[in-house]
């Protein structure tokens, strides 16, 4: 129940933070928007009668199985539990199983959804404004209404992704949200390629992937780590997937 109301908050306040950054773009732009996510994790972090501060809020409930049954050991009160439901033995790594598939399922419905919107006169108003915002505005495209759009509908998905994290920590706090969270998915939208899904998808494996797979390094991880994106940066400027195709074509 909390994705929906979580994607309609998440969408509100992408609108009313998009507001004074109407005017930028490129790299002013992005330096903003992670500017306002410092100053909302410090906010957060001190507006304790609401958040609890840095100590955050403990003991959220943790997810069911669609409100049918818990994944616990044992039959509660008046509730069923997962593996009594399908006759299975219990296992603590079915909660997890279970929320793996919901993310997986919510990652695949996003893909197919920005894919389709691409094709919508939205879609192209983005691209458009994208490509060049003067000739988009000569064309007579509200450029206020368009970037507003594209900040809201991508502020819902973090808000549903916002939740999952939430129902799978079963604990949030503001310092989960610090600035490196915010450099690592920028650095994936560029490392990924602009435009590009499956570049998104190979980009977040190498960001994610990379500092795991160094770790046997210890304090040279990092070290490695940055010497991995710099050899990336140098080989493939553009991204992993550069290619940027329109919805569009004028023949």
């Amino acid at each position: 129940m909390c994705l929906p109301l979580s994607a309609v908050a998440a969408s509100a306040a992408g609108i009313v933070l998009g507001f004074p950054v109407l005017r930028l773009r490129g790299d002013y732009f992005a330096i903003v928007t992670l500017g306002f996510g410092e100053i909302i994790r410090i906010v957060a972090n001190n507006w304790r009668s609401l958040t609890n501060g840095s100590q955050g809020i403990a003991n959220l409930p943790r997810p069911s199985f669609f409100g049918l049954a818990d994944f616990t050991a044992s039959r509660a009160a008046g509730h069923t539990a997962f593996n009594s439901l399908f006759g299975i033995a219990y296992s603590p790594i079915q909660r997890v199983v279970f929320l793996y598939y919901v993310v997986l399922t919510l990652a695949l419905a996003v893909n197919i959804f920005t894919l389709r919107i691409r094709r919508l006169p939205i879609g192209r108003a983005w691209e458009a404004l994208r490509e060049d915002e003067v000739a988009a505005q000569a064309l007579g495209l509200d450029r206020r209404l368009v970037k507003l759009t594209a900040f809201a509908i991508g502020a819902a998905w973090g808000g549903v992704a916002g939740a999952i994290f939430d129902a799978r920590q079963g604990f949030v706090t503001p310092e989960s949200f610090g600035f490196l969270e915010s450099a690592v998915v920028t650095a994936i939208v560029v490392l990924g390629g602009l435009g590009s899904q499956l570049g998104i998808v190979l980009a977040a494996l190498v960001l994610i992937g990379l500092p795991e797979l160094f770790r046997g390094l210890n304090d040279y991880r990092m070290l490695a780590f940055g010497g991995a994106m710099i050899a990336i940066m140098l080989f493939r400027p553009r991204g992993l997937i550069a290619t940027r195709r329109p919805t569009a074509i004028l023949k």
